[in-house]
């Protein structure tokens, strides 16, 4: 059970990385806008999660109890974001209004930061019972 927990560990770390280049990559201006002129709010978290997203991969590959925590803070942040203040993240100029295809991306982020809540809770109760098992 200890293998399947840190396999799973290691699987949203990946995603995670992944999350992170696609930061990297709205920033170069390489995701279909010019981040410059993006809105300020955009640009914001874009930074935020980037730093967050590379917090939790390096503490999930290294074992840092601290990487549990920067998961929990993105995961539900971004679920807080993408449901309750999704309004808010959508109110932009026209330049950079969404269309209907990527304000419904924003409810696959949603599913995507649950279903790895319930399986990132799971591995870390695994590991911690094996850590007071000892």
């Amino acid at each position: 059970m200890q293998m399947i927990a840190t396999i799973i560990i290691r699987i949203v770390a990946l995603f995670y990385l992944y999350g992170a280049a696609v930061h990297v990559m709205n920033m170069l201006g390489l995701s279909g806008f010019d981040w410059s002129e993006a809105p300020f709010k955009w640009q914001l978290l874009d930074m935020i999660y980037l730093v967050l997203d590379i917090y939790v991969v390096t503490g999930f590959f290294l074992g840092w109890k601290s990487g549990y925590l920067a998961f929990y803070i993105a995961a539900f942040s971004q679920i807080v974001l993408y449901t309750i203040f999704r309004d808010w993240i959508i109110d932009v100029p026209a330049d950079f209004a969404l269309e209907q295809e990527q304000v419904g991306y924003l409810t696959t982020l949603v599913i995507f930061h649950c279903v790895t809540l319930f399986f990132v809770s799971l591995a870390f109760y695994r590991q911690k019972e094996k850590l007071l098992a000892t």
